[in-house]
């Protein structure tokens, strides 16, 4: 998406330049209903994976329409909006109940815009959580609409505010806050901890904020609900041990999952940090490094994430068909995201070490196979990210298909291939997700022929491939549209 926030320029809005004078006052975008419908959607597809606000408090300001008067507030609406509207375009709605034509009257562009043009014009703007939260959710948009560039610079941008004023310790932050935005920052920090970590992964960016640098708690785990401002009402349990964050658990909860998939996400750090040192491994400064690195084995990793997983409540690990009911929907989100986040660490595991073709096939093979077992409803609701966790997998395929294949290793890729196209159809994250997978199946017909002319004879028998040991080398053309090329694995 190519919006005016990439030119500097004031955006436009229903053809009216918008002012970003001191004397600010909020635009017309949409109608309340219509945000209020785009924010209801926010909790319902995005929340449980980035649960940035509280919800029975952000509700109530923006039934109010308080956000016309704040804004900072008017912000983190307009992106929220912009995120949700950009969902609903992919398809990633849970219910058939909403009216996609009404929720698509304005246009996510529409929202986006009115968001940057609320953003503050100077380079060093004051602390503001909602700020933090604008740029949280801009960023995501932007994955939604694959424009890395603009999710590079709205992160870079979140992560200014951090390091101006030191907000990876929680003993930086305002003394006065609230109960709401003291939980509401700690999920924002890990979140956006994630969401780096992802953005490292994916998109082979730098890492801007570490695990052993951070000193801020974990949300606590307690649903929405059951607390405010003027208290919680019922036990609150939030780690106290930065180091260990699961030292003191709440496993009814749902927010135990979110605290749960951060794990997974601090133990990828680790295993990104090899993967580096593995890549840079001719620069002399490694030398020295290399008398100081103290980052645990990829034993010690994979023993880690086993312990994790297989001390799971079982509403963690068994993900059911959605329900409707938005409460038990929130732990089949939180299975579905730590499924997906064990099997990108799988395969991060994968890239450490070296291993056969048959090897490699036989983990992708049982990763596409995990991604298959979660519910399409999940699939779809979780939208572009999950299509991007995807990337993993064909990037260790593409590195296969590099490599000589004997017939039967061609095999095992071939069918891997061929559920990874089902499985991006089954995703419906709008034409994207579609045209990848086309482009797979184009990609095995061509392999086949490739194959089939060696032979002489149509599609590869078993018998041929018992007698064909010595292997075929793909041509290298027909990777030449290979879709996953940046992924650091």
């Amino acid at each position: 998406m190519q919006t005016s926030a990439s030119t500097g320029l004031s955006p436009q809005i229903s053809g009216v330049t918008v002012s970003v004078a001191a004397s600010w006052s909020a635009p017309s975008v949409a109608s309340q209903a219509l945000v209020v419908d785009l924010i209801e959607i926010y909790f319902e597809v995005v929340y449980p994976i980035f649960p940035l606000f509280h919800k029975p408090s952000f509700l109530r300001k923006i039934s109010r329409g308080e956000y016309t008067s704040d804004r900072d507030l008017f912000a983190v609406t307009m992106a929220a909006c912009a995120l949700s509207s950009a969902r609903v375009t992919d398809n990633a709605l849970t219910s058939m109940a909403w009216d996609r034509k009404s929720l698509l009257s304005t246009s996510s562009v529409a929202f986006h815009d009115a968001a940057v043009s609320a953003l503050p014009t100077t380079e060093t703007p004051q602390q503001s959580l909602n700020l933090m939260r604008t740029y949280a959710l801009l960023s995501l948009a932007a994955i939604q609409n694959g424009n890395s560039r603009d999710m590079q610079a709205y992160l870079g941008r979140y992560h200014a505010l951090v390091a101006m004023d030191g907000l990876h310790d929680e003993a930086n932050w305002p003394r006065d806050l609230t109960i709401v935005e003291l939980e509401e920052r700690r999920r924002l920090y890990w979140s956006m901890y994630t969401l780096d970590m992802f953005s490292c992964i994916v998109f082979n960016s730098m890492i801007r904020s570490r695990d052993r640098q951070s000193n801020v708690r974990y949300p606590t785990e307690i649903d929405d609900a059951f607390f405010d401002d003027s208290g919680y009402r019922s036990e609150p349990r939030s780690p106290h041990n930065v180091s260990s964050p699961s030292s003191v658990i709440s496993p009814d909860s749902w927010l135990h999952g979110y605290n749960i998939v951060t794990d997974l996400w601090r133990l990828l750090e680790y295993v990104t940090m090899k993967l580096h040192s593995h890549a840079t491994e001719d620069r002399p400064f490694l030398e020295v490094t290399a008398h100081f690195e103290a980052s645990p084995s990829a034993t010690m990793l994979q023993a880690e994430i086993d312990r994790i997983y297989y001390r799971l409540p079982h509403h963690f690990l068994v993900i059911d068909e959605m329900t409707g009911d938005r409460t038990k929907d929130l732990y089949g989100f939180q299975a579905a995201n730590i499924t997906a986040t064990v099997q990108l660490l799988r395969m991060a595991l994968l890239a450490l070490e070296e291993n056969t073709i048959d090897q490699r096939c036989q983990v992708v093979s049982e990763v596409v196979n995990a991604f298959v077992q979660i519910p399409s409803s999940y699939l779809c609701a979780i939208s572009s990210p999950l299509l991007h966790h995807l990337s993993g997998i064909g990037s260790i395929l593409g590195g296969v298909l590099q490599e000589s294949l004997s017939d039967y290793q061609y095999q095992q890729v071939r069918t891997v291939l061929l559920s990874l196209a089902q499985l991006l159809e089954n995703l419906d994250v709008g034409a994207h997700s579609v045209h990848c997978a086309q482009e797979l199946r184009d990609l095995v017909m061509r392999i086949d022929d490739h194959m089939a002319s060696r032979t002489g004879t149509g599609f590869v028998s078993t018998e041929e491939i018992s007698a064909s040991p010595h292997g075929v080398q793909v041509p290298e053309d027909f990777l030449s549209e290979w879709p996953w090329k940046t992924s650091f694995l």
